[in-house]
């Protein structure tokens, strides 16, 4: 049975703002990356633990969608996977999240 994915407000204004910023130069490059991205996202249902454990926050992950990082929390018990925050992999982390 495949886990439940549920987007955070934070995530999706992250990925409004990412996707908004590639269309300002081409608008079909943002619908074929957001695509892209929102496809890998959905191999979290069925790989879970695609992404690496946050060193400092052992219950969020991070999934590498080049050159983004999108963070998200696994609950077992519920089977469900929150996305918490999507951003640049170049940007300083925000608080409570890190690079490894």
């Amino acid at each position: 049975m495949d886990y439940r994915l549920l987007y955070t407000q934070k995530a999706l204004n992250d990925l409004a703002e990412i996707l908004g910023h590639i269309a300002e130069d081409d608008a079909g490059a943002a619908s074929r990356f957001g695509t892209s991205l929102v496809d890998h996202i959905d191999l979290l249902k069925r790989f879970p633990r695609l992404g690496g454990v946050i060193r400092k926050r052992s219950r969020v992950r991070k999934l590498l969608h080049s050159p983004l990082l999108v963070y998200y929390r696994l609950d077992e018990a519920k089977r469900g996977i929150d996305i918490l925050h999507i951003r640049h992999g170049a940007r300083k982390p925000a608080a409570g999240f890190s690079k490894t």
